[in-house]
């Protein structure tokens, strides 16, 4: 198994596919799991539907990460209970969808505080608690922080900077011992997709039915990933497999995306 006796702390990891990740490193035989999200009923559930899955243990820690202590006492917490970390996903749940001109500057400091500022505090804990050497952090973002997306404008420009973080700790944390990735999701099987085809159907005048055909039609695979297909990768990333993997940035998008680099 390839995270077998894996301690792992996976934010915002209630639903979607931060529930899949969890559920990815249980399957892959880790000894312990912690997930968090800042909805305790939905927390609770998705605790109870992970217990059944393998053989580790599930830890259920509420946490909002735009709240700097929560999101710092997370992994502190996280670390107690499972009595070390071997890794740590980072994950966000999704800012709101929306233009440039759509959006208010309330919506861009919430966001700010999601999607780099938890980054930043989840970083600076994971590195003091984690395992030396062979500990790691795995960044999910999005493919729009390589191709723009004009309609998620705020985690087109926001997530960028988790690219530049990366960078950085991928230099400083490998020479503790510790490796740095990201994964970048296309289109996945969640409640954000279904929240963007309704807002494709809705803009363009069609059924969801033909906005779901248009988004998909673009990725050369033909369809959307199920979490699963994310999911594995991540575990992979985790993994002592990917032992000298450090610093990279990995698209899990069908090969919808046409950049070079």
């Amino acid at each position: 198994m390839l995270v077998e006796g894996y301690r792992v702390l996976v934010t915002a990891s209630s639903r979607g596919l931060g529930k899949a990740i969890a559920r990815g490193f249980l399957e892959g035989g880790a000894a312990a799991v912690t997930i968090s999200s800042r909805d305790r009923t939905a927390l609770d559930a998705a605790a109870k539907e992970l217990s059944r899955v393998g053989s580790g243990s599930v830890y259920a820690v509420p946490a909002d990460l735009t709240v700097r202590e929560q999101a710092e006492g997370l992994v502190d917490r996280a670390h107690d209970l499972m009595g070390g970390l071997d890794s740590v996903v980072y994950v966000t749940g999704p800012p709101k969808a929306g233009r440039l001109l759509e959006l208010s500057p309330d919506d861009w400091e919430y966001a700010s505080r999601l999607l780099v500022l938890s980054a930043v505090w989840i970083t600076y804990r994971a590195i003091d608690r984690l395992r030396r050497p062979g500990g790691s952090i795995v960044y999910m973002s999005s493919t729009s922080i390589a191709e723009a997306n004009l309609d998620l404008a705020l985690s087109t420009v926001l997530r960028t900077s988790l690219a530049g973080l990366l960078r950085v700790v991928s230099h400083e944390a490998g020479a503790l011992g510790l490796r740095a990735n990201m994964v970048l999701p296309g289109l996945a099987r969640t409640d954000r997709m279904e929240a963007l085809v309704r807002r494709t159907a809705r803009s363009r005048g069609i059924s969801e039915e033909e906005a779901e055909r248009a988004l998909t039609s673009v990725i050369p695979l033909g369809r959307a990933a199920d979490p699963s297909e994310v999911a594995s990768v991540v575990v992979f990333l985790a993994s002592d497999a990917a032992r000298y993997v450090n610093g990279a940035t990995v698209a899990v998008d069908g090969g919808s995306m046409l950049r070079i680099l």
